[in-house]
């Protein structure tokens, strides 16, 4: 197992694990409904924007898919029994059981390695449109395209069965590079955090994994040229009332969200709904790849106890060295077998 979990004080101790589970998760968190949104002013800073700083955590929303299962339809919230059974796996998976390891993971880590468990959300999917909470179809020309599993298959970059010939054929992550924006809102398996710091010209947006920043100019200054691409784009922000409006353009094919990159637009919008949370909108265009734009949403929570540390994801990096060690003894079989003829 890569060194990369970061652990907090206690986080993993039998004590807190034994309360967490007597006591059950304290609080439900929601999406937060627009017209919520409207309803709570946030604080100023001493300059006069909204107070967006400090430290938060998805880590409530870690059980929520990306997509939504098709049974649910247009359903966007689980109801008290779907919830309980959402409750009942994750105090599950947060048990000290060597033999529960992480369905369908490659890691084959225990789950109790990961931040389970710290709050509950009662979502059906990130995805808030379309309203059936799934992607909209690809477009004729990107349906015919190959797919590139570096880019779509996660953490490893590839399910086995492409080549691997050096690190360049896994996925960004397994370098410990980037996510990539705005694949780094969604939720993992750890390192959740993300801290905003604001001046009067610039927004700062740190994430905890892996540990990169983006430095939002909100000058009005117009983006980048096109010719200079970059993993996590280019951004540019603006005030729209309460609510922190990002426009990211100039991504790199190098670094794609779900198959998407020269040709993806993304506006992200941040905005404060209550005093412990943070409400991130993603809208995702690319008329190459969708045949419509689509929205996906992030809840941050504040946690008095979160702590941001360093993320030595290189320390330690074993899984990139398995993963070609690994490849080299799987040639080495199919050389052996086509040799034998059997």
């Amino acid at each position: 197992m890569p060194n990369r979990c970061r652990v907090r004080v206690g986080a993993l101790s039998g004590a807190l694990i034994l309360v967490w589970v007597v006591s059950g998760f304290v609080g439900i968190q929601v999406q937060i409904p627009a017209n919520a949104q409207a309803k709570f002013t946030p604080p100023r800073t001493a300059w006069g924007h909204p107070d967006l700083q400090g430290t938060w955590t998805t880590d409530a929303e870690i059980l929520v898919p990306f997509e939504r299962p098709v049974a649910f339809g247009d359903k966007a919230f689980l109801n008290p029994e779907e919830l309980a059974r959402r409750e009942a796996e994750s105090k599950k998976r947060a048990l000290d059981d060597k033999d529960n390891r992480r369905a369908g993971s490659s890691l084959g880590t225990p789950e109790h390695w990961f931040e389970i468990g710290n709050g509950l959300s009662n979502r059906t999917s990130f995805i808030v449109d379309p309203p059936n909470g799934r992607m909209p179809p690809l477009t004729a020309e990107a349906a015919s395209k190959p797919r590139d599993p570096r880019f779509e298959t996660g953490l490893m970059g590839g399910d086995g069965t492409e080549p691997m010939d050096g690190p360049e054929d896994t996925g960004l992550a397994s370098r410990c590079i980037t996510r990539g924006v705005p694949e780094t809102w969604v939720p993992s398996i750890y390192n959740n955090g993300f801290q905003i710091l604001q001046t009067p010209t610039h927004v700062a947006i740190f994430y905890e994994r892996y540990h990169e920043t983006r430095l939002i100019p909100l000058d009005g200054r117009p983006h980048v040229s096109p010719r200079i691409r970059q993993w996590i784009g280019d951004s540019r922000g603006r005030w729209e009332g309460e609510t922190l409006v990002i426009d990211i353009a100039n991504f790199s094919d190098n670094a794609r969200f779900k198959g998407s990159g020269r040709t993806l637009h993304v506006v992200e919008r941040i905005t404060r709904v209550d005093a412990d949370t943070v409400n991130v909108a993603v809208t995702i265009d690319d008329p190459t790849r969708w045949t419509r734009t689509w929205r996906f949403e992030v809840n941050g929570k504040r946690d008095s106890k979160y702590k941001i540390y360093e993320m030595a994801c290189h320390e330690g990096n074993y899984t990139m060295v398995n993963i070609l060690n690994a490849a080299r003894t799987l040639e080495k079989r199919a050389a052996a077998k086509a040799k034998s003829g059997k």
